[in-house]
This record gives C-alpha cells, sequence and structure tokens, in this order.
C-alpha cells in the first residue's frame, strides 16, 4: 500500500468526460454484442429488459437536461421514464440520448457537486450491461476505480445517518478512509468488486464472503444504499 487518504473530489471535466465515453461504450457494446434488447432481461435491474436500462439513463438525461427533476417520490420518476419509452424503437431512444448528451455533459461539467451520482449511476449500469452481454472488459479500467471511489460518497452519507464510525476501504494500492471517526472496519478488495459490492450487486452470502475485517453486521446500515439481491449475477 502507498498511503491513506480521504475520498478525491473530481473535477466537473473530468466527470463530463466520463458520462460521455461511458455513454459511448455502452452504444457500442449494445451493436457489437449481438444481444436482443427486447429479449436479454438485465439481471441486475430484474425487471427490465437492455431496452429499458437504456431507457432509464436516456429519460434521466432528458429530463434533468429540461429541468425536471423528481418531485417527490424518486422511484416514480425512473418508472415513468421506462415506461414512455417502452413502446419505442431501441434507435429511437439511442437518438434522443444523444440529442441531449452535450447538455447534460456540459451540466455535470458546470455543477459537479450535483451531478457526479449521475456519472455514478451511468457506470454503475454500464457494468449490469456487461454482466447482461457477458462481457468482461473493463473491469481493471481507470473508470472503474472512478466510479468505485463516487460510490464510495454515498456510503460516507449512510454511515453519517447511521452513526457509524469510519471505513477503510485497500484497493488500488492505497488505503481510502471513508467517514468520521475511528476506522472500526475495514474492506480489502479491487475497484470493480468494491463497485459491485458495495453498490448492493451481492448478495448476502457473497458479502459475508468478501474480505472484511471488523463488525460487518453492525455496519450493514451504513454500507449498503439498497437492498441486497436474492440471486447472485455471477460476475
Amino acid at each position: 500500500m502507498t498511503g491513506t487518504r480521504g475520498i478525491r473530489h473530481f473535477d466537473g471535466l473530468r466527470l463530463a468526460a466520463e458520462y460521455q465515453k461511458s455513454r459511448r461504450r455502452m452504444i457500442e457494446l449494445l451493436q457489437s454484442s449481438g444481444v436482443d434488447p427486447e429479449r436479454t432481461t438485465v439481471a441486475a435491474c430484474p425487471a427490465w429488459s437492455v431496452h429499458d436500462l437504456f431507457s432509464h439513463v436516456t429519460g434521466i438525461a432528458v429530463d434533468l437536461s429540461a429541468g425536471r427533476p423528481p418531485a417527490g417520490d424518486s422511484q416514480e420518476w425512473v418508472d415513468r421514464q421506462v415506461a414512455e419509452r417502452r413502446s419505442r424503437r431501441l434507435s429511437d431512444v439511442l437518438e434522443e440520448w444523444h440529442g441531449v448528451g452535450s447538455d447534460f455533459e456540459s451540466m455535470i461539467a458546470s455543477s459537479p457537486k450535483a451531478m457526479w451520482g449521475l456519472v455514478y449511476d451511468l457506470v454503475v449500469h454500464e457494468f449490469d450491461l456487461r454482466q447482461a452481454a457477458g462481457d468482461r472488459e473493463g473491469r481493471d479500467a481507470d473508470f472503474a476505480l472512478l466510479a468505485a471511489e463516487l460510490g464510495l460518497n454515498l456510503v460516507k452519507n449512510d454511515l453519517r445517518k447511521a452513526g457509524l464510525g469510519a471505513v477503510a476501504v485497500e484497493m488500488a494500492g492505497e488505503v481510502i478512509v471513508v467517514g468520521e471517526g475511528e476506522v472500526e472496519l475495514t474492506l480489502r478488495t479491487n475497484p470493480f468488486e468494491c463497485l459491485r459490492l458495495l453498490g448492493s450487486r451481492r448478495t448476502m452470502d457473497e458479502v459475508r464472503k468478501a474480505d472484511f475485517e471488523g463488525d460487518l453486521d453492525r455496519y450493514f446500515p451504513g454500507l449498503f444504499h439498497m437492498e441486497l439481491p436474492m440471486r447472485s449475477l455471477g460476475e
């Protein structure tokens, strides 16, 4: 390990560029993989097809670019975006995403503190798409590390809400301290597994098999932003 530090904060231009790269990678993967977007289920989002996944990321970009953030229940907001596009051809949905891409990326560049979560969300869904397509690329790439570190911001907020102390994450040759106070739990992992584990893409059994040191049970309320899946993704 080379040292201990806190979570980095990425500038807006970097985040906007990463969003654009992920957007392009997802479209390229769709075109090269040969998956049926209507029949292929995205296991990490079990009610969604590949078509629905693209409708989700497109809908977020379209609504926020038009100044239509969620008014209340964000799940209803997301569900509407997907439902509205379910009867459209996927090529039209992708054209819609392309049409707002530059404006949305400019929003990210100018407001990184407000928009970083959308970059995290997109890279998470990129790996969801890769899992659905049987593609294992990108796990050792810089963008996996960036997304993992963005995800640690969610953990930091959840630790504070739960009144829990700090967590240390050992990955990529560094120790990243997340949260406040004394470190009482340590996770040793790699960026891809950190992203998927703390991003609620692992079952309870898989979480318990991860390399945690400390009282994991006490820390559950601060580690996982969403419910854990019942079935393994087989990643």
